[in-house]
């Protein structure tokens, strides 16, 4: 593969930064994480927004006609397991409606995707939601779906919320404003900013994971085995506890 065919993402660089070695595992020797119940979870209430927002009606019976369109049982233990889920999105779809019908910003775009160019390199993504306000002013979204509430603090340093900010400005022709993470299970928004210094430090950090992967660096970060989905199939987990056994 030449790097002009090469394509960086957030999810590239996230699962190389994560461990290189993983990195090698998803993108290269097509390993997948087993679709579980908060995948297709995720999956459903995303592709539910993506149809309400591209339509013309935005009634509450149409959002919730797309949510039975869209449920899927893939990944879910048991019926339980199927009817609890189902029953929390019924309840975030009512709290995001009731938040909808009292904004006035307008929804420009819903699952937005960008190609750009950083140095030698292909970037692409996909922004959840933009809206324009009634000041003129611009918001990006990323929807969560997960039940846990991230701290300002991780918001305000999450790259993948910088990269959004840089697709804007450079693909999209505006500048955010503001750019939020909704947690829907709560209904909740953390909002934040980026500056360009924020950008350039974003953009650098995958320009050098980008010539990382062309050069095949994919050395394994062993302190991580023990939260990673691939450990049981990967040959250095399994050398490292060897070494360990040996050891002791």
């Amino acid at each position: 593969m030449t790097r002009q065919e090469f394509k960086i993402s957030y999810s590239r660089v996230n699962a190389y930064l994560f461990c290189p070695y993983k990195y090698k595992l998803v993108y290269l020797d097509n390993f997948h994480v087993p679709v579980n119940s908060d995948i297709t979870f995720g999956h459903i209430i995303h592709k539910t927004l993506e149809q309400f927002h591209g339509g013309r009606d935005w009634s509450r019976d149409v959002l919730f006609e797309f949510y039975d369109k869209s449920w899927k049982n893939d990944g879910f233990k048991d019926p339980q397991q199927i009817f609890e889920y189902y029953r929390r999105g019924n309840q975030i779809l009512e709290n995001y409606y009731a938040s909808f019908c009292e904004t006035k910003s307008e929804v420009l775009y819903v699952e937005k995707s960008f190609d750009a160019n950083i140095g030698k390199y292909k970037f692409v993504g996909i922004i959840d939601r933009i809206d324009k306000h009634t000041d003129g002013t611009y918001e990006i979204m990323d929807y969560k779906t997960h039940a846990q509430i991230w701290k300002q603090e991780r918001v305000d340093k999450d790259l993948q919320l910088t990269f959004y900010a840089y697709a804007c400005k450079n693909v999209l022709g505006f500048n955010p404003d503001k750019i939020s993470v909704y947690f829907l299970s709560d209904n909740k928004k953390i909002c934040t900013k980026r500056t360009q210094d924020d950008i350039n430090n974003a953009i650098n950090t995958a320009m050098d994971i980008a010539e990382k992967i062309g050069a095949e660096n994919f050395d394994p970060d062993l302190s991580k085995c023990s939260v990673c989905d691939f450990r049981l199939k990967c040959k250095h987990f399994h050398e490292e506890k060897a070494a360990q056994k040996t050891g002791a």
